[in-house]
């Protein structure tokens, strides 16, 4: 794994969030959910760490197909629970997870602030999950979520598992953003919380910074093993991102201090790509001074 230090943000241009676990706080949620499941229909307490593993293990090697509702038979098979029917199983557990999550869903710490100072530096900001994109329907009316941020603006792109035929950790979700922006991978930076994240992520190509949640300890020495970066909170992004434009902006020469100043630009001088910037800033100057010749032929011309 590398020092956070090393990670170049001027050479990436899409930063790629995951969900569950990496946006907000819901795999607990999660947990409680199944757990009410399994009790509701076999009368069996299970604990929640066991509910979460046995379904990290399903998810990760089931990719294709119906997944969750896959999921759901697997639940009735392993705990014998008394609805057989796992589509109906599957609504009734989206339903339960509706009701939990309105008072306890959170935002990550400082998620959203990163976000913001993201796109304020010209990077695109994707979200790529395997939620529905009904979820994030529900995601974006959360009455709590939208105190800070409604899920749905925060984001350039948003791809859900009706995108892809194949789930995390397969790279499929990864390898279209890659195709869609025509990107290369180098270009791209993803944040993810659990094992499966990382190595889809990282089996496309891109690095990766795997933010610390709890519910991912069971797998942390293997998410060490294959992740670039690892971070307790965003904070730590938040800090490297300002430190490292900051010193872009202290890069800045005269001349192109004086560029920017007098074309009257917002001096955007942390910009992801100051070549861009400048250029642009210098069209605006050449135009400001063709405008006032304009103004003095015309006055000189009324001289005459």
């Amino acid at each position: 794994m590398k020092k956070l230090e090393e990670l170049d943000l001027h050479r990436k241009k899409y930063i790629i969030f995951d969900l569950d676990g990496t946006l907000i706080d819901s795999i607990g949620m999660w947990n409680l959910t199944d757990y009410c499941l399994i009790k509701r229909f076999s009368g069996i307490e299970v604990p929640e760490e066991e509910v979460q593993n046995g379904r990290d293990e399903y998810l990760h090697n089931n990719t294709t197909g119906e997944i969750y509702i896959g999921y759901c038979d697997y639940l009735i098979n392993k705990y014998g629970l008394s609805i057989t029917d796992a589509r109906q199983l599957s609504k009734i557990r989206r339903e339960l997870y509706e009701e939990i999550y309105e008072n306890e869903v959170t935002f990550k710490p400082d998620v959203v602030t990163l976000i913001e100072e993201l796109k304020n530096h010209g990077y695109t900001v994707v979200l790529a999950t395997m939620s529905s994109s009904k979820q994030i329907e529900v995601y974006s009316q959360s009455k709590k979520l939208i105190e800070k941020a409604n899920i749905k603006q925060l984001f350039d792109l948003i791809t859900t598992k009706e995108t892809v035929t194949r789930k995390k950790p397969d790279p499929e979700i990864y390898n279209n953003i890659v195709e869609h922006y025509s990107a290369s991978p180098d270009e791209c930076l993803v944040f993810e919380d659990s094992y499966s994240g990382v190595l889809a992520a990282k089996r496309a190509g891109i690095d990766v910074v795997n933010i610390y949640d709890k519910y991912s300890d069971k797998d942390r020495e293997r998410i060490n093993e294959i992740t670039d970066y690892s971070i307790m909170d965003y904070q730590e992004i938040i800090d490297l991102l300002n430190k490292k434009h900051s010193k872009a902006k202290k890069n800045l020469n005269p001349y192109e201090m004086s560029i920017l100043a007098s074309a009257s630009v917002v001096p955007r001088l942390m910009e992801v790509d100051r070549t861009n910037e400048l250029a642009r800033a210098s069209q605006s100057f050449s135009k400001y001074k063709e405008m006032t010749l304009d103004r003095k032929k015309k006055v000189n011309k009324s001289d005459d």
